[in-house]
């Protein structure tokens, strides 16, 4: 059976001041933040995880626990840049955590129940350096460009979004937010940006929807982790 859409949204971000007027607008729109699954949300915890494994393999495992639980986020509200502690030589401009989600999506793509997959992004950014060093804002589809495992079969996912912009279009929205708006702004930008139709069956229950059964499950899954080896 399908999988369906949840009501939530998972908020990743030190940027406290911006947590209100985001779950205003989420109000709005009769969506929440995801609460309970901290390994996606709280930074701190991301940091640990990533120090004691030295991969972002358990991101991923996380985010199909979420879906199977709940169902597909709503969207994903993260900061554009996250300091993971990481040599900078391997997470150049701050971007690895992006990078593992948007593969992430792509390897969940490819499974039976996760074909309506879409990854509704909104980066949070600061001034215009970020669009500058990247240009996500006037063409999302460049984070392809960007993206690299050490695993050849999530590789060739990858190559193929390169060439089929309709189909990465289909899978992706990727929207910036600049954090230092007003607080009305930014509670209008969000409930535009997570308004538009969306796929609207219910999310399936844990019994009905099972483990979804993303492609790309190879063995050497932790060298080929999400992130891994972006640049």
């Amino acid at each position: 059976m399908a999988i369906g859409y949840s009501n939530k949204v998972i908020f990743i971000s030190e940027r406290t001041r911006i947590a209100t007027p985001i779950k205003i607008a989420l109000n709005k729109l009769g969506f929440e933040f995801a609460t309970d699954y901290p390994a996606l949300s709280s930074i701190p915890l991301i940091r640990k995880g990533i120090a004691r494994t030295g991969r972002t393999a358990f991101i991923r495992t996380e985010l199909l626990r979420f879906i199977k639980e709940k169902g597909f986020p709503r969207g994903i509200i993260m900061d554009s840049r996250i300091e993971l502690g990481l040599d900078p030589a391997l997470d150049a401009g701050g971007i690895k955590l992006l990078k593992t989600m948007i593969i992430t999506y792509i390897i969940l793509s490819k499974g039976a129940d996760c074909r309506s997959l879409r990854g509704n992004f909104i980066l949070l950014t600061k001034g215009d350096s970020f669009e500058k060093e990247f240009g996500l804002g006037a063409d999302p589809h460049g984070v392809v460009k960007l993206l690299s495992t050490q695993n050849p079969e999530i590789n060739f996912f990858i190559e193929e979004l390169k060439g089929n912009r309709a189909r990465f279009d289909e899978m992706f929205s990727i929207k910036l937010l600049d954090a230092e708006l007003s607080s009305d702004a930014i509670i209008e930008s969000v409930a535009g940006m997570l308004a538009f139709p969306q796929e609207s069956a219910p999310a399936a229950s844990k019994e009905e929807a099972g483990p979804p059964k993303a492609a790309g499950e190879p063995a050497k899954e932790e060298e080929g982790a999400p992130g891994a080896g972006a640049n």
